[in-house]
């Protein structure tokens, strides 16, 4: 780990970006240190998810989601940030971790408003706040006003890439796609190999949370109290022989559908092209999105599982496909239910300096 000042205006906009939505909480995330207000980012090799994403598309997605949140977070500290996607130029996925994923700058703001003006601060006050959400949702539908806030205030982010933001509220419309959510979800858990990527990625009590600060966990899903303690003891501290024992899957599975059985309305996140730049883009407007979310009373959760490119999901994936007229080369990069809830587990994040690997002297 390379000590820094972790004053430093890079530092404080590693602390906004390391808070930022990202796949299996794998925080695959390092950067190298250029000046005080400069870095370049990478995708971290040693946190990758070989099994349920081979192409690394959704953990380039959690590498646009940490640079929008590091984004809005500096906002209301008075930067700027400017952004270089790939500053060495598209990379194959031999090179993942070897060339930038994006080259990030801070300047002064030109706002003489303190933090950046009251949209900026509403949303960057929403960061500590923010988190996917995997209880079960209640309360009304998604309202059309609601449909359109999150439209409008999700434009200014989307204007100048291929990212569209589509909004359900119709049952009707949302009744298919929460379907093949579960399937797609009964397709990961049943299928051995994808579900041991989880089992990886589980942290099994709260000593293993506090230590590693990172992963997935069940309070991480809504389960609480006794039923936590008795879920972890059935789990067996991520013995193999417990993790994939049948009973326990359906019992997996049975939380997972209710909360998808329970959602108020989708959103889809696509884009027009399937470039690397897009991978980015679609994060950058997902984090925003969450935090637009959070500042209505909203959560959701991603329900992503059928945008997997791996063999097992190929015929799910093309059913969601002629479901929503999607044809290529456009795709739906994030699928989420939405709804509201009571606050889940916050789960804990990695020390700013274990992302840094380089810094000046």
């Amino acid at each position: 780990m390379t000590q820094v000042d972790v004053q430093l205006p890079i530092m404080q906009a590693v602390a906004c970006g390391i808070q930022a939505p990202n796949p299996h909480n794998t925080q695959a995330w390092k950067l190298r240190l250029t000046s005080d207000v400069e870095a370049l980012l990478y995708i971290d090799e040693g946190r990758l998810l070989p099994a349920t994403d081979p192409p690394a598309r959704q953990i380039h997605i959690g590498a646009g989601c940490f640079v929008e949140t590091l984004a809005v977070g500096m906002r209301a500290r008075d930067y700027e940030t400017d952004v270089e996607y790939l500053p060495e130029g598209p990379y194959g996925l031999d090179e993942v971790g070897h060339k930038p994923v994006a080259r990030i700058t801070l300047r002064p703001a030109r706002s003489t408003a303190p933090g950046g003006g009251a949209g900026a601060a509403g949303l960057a006050g929403a960061i500590g706040r923010r988190q996917t959400n995997r209880r079960a949702y209640g309360g009304p539908r998604l309202t059309d006003g609601e449909s359109n806030e999150i439209q409008a205030r999700l434009a200014a982010t989307t204007a100048g890439t291929t990212v569209e933001v589509v909004t359900l509220t119709d049952p009707g419309e949302i009744r298919p796609l929460l379907d093949i959510f579960r399937r797609a979800m009964e397709i990961e858990m049943t299928t051995r190999h994808l579900y041991e990527e989880t089992r990886i990625w589980f942290r099994f009590d709260e000593r293993q949370r506090q230590t590693r600060r990172d992963g997935l966990s069940l309070p991480q899903m809504g389960v609480d109290g006794l039923r936590r303690r008795i879920g972890e003891w059935a789990l067996g501290h991520g013995d193999p022989r417990r993790w994939f024992r049948p009973r326990n899957v359906r019992t997996g599975l049975a939380t997972f559908r209710r909360g998808v059985d329970s959602a108020r309305g989708v959103i889809l996140l696509e884009t027009a092209t399937n470039t690397q730049a897009d991978w980015l883009d679609a994060g950058r407007a997902f984090a925003r999105l969450q935090l637009v979310l959070t500042t209505m009373g909203l959560t959701s959760q991603p329900n992503s599982q059928v945008l997997q490119e791996y063999r097992e999901m190929a015929a799910l994936q093309a059913e969601l496909n002629r479901l929503r007229d999607v044809r290529e080369p456009r795709k739906v990069r994030m699928a989420l239910r939405v709804g509201r809830a009571r606050r889940a587990y916050a789960a804990p994040r990695r020390d700013p300096d274990t992302l840094i690997i380089d810094a000046p002297s």
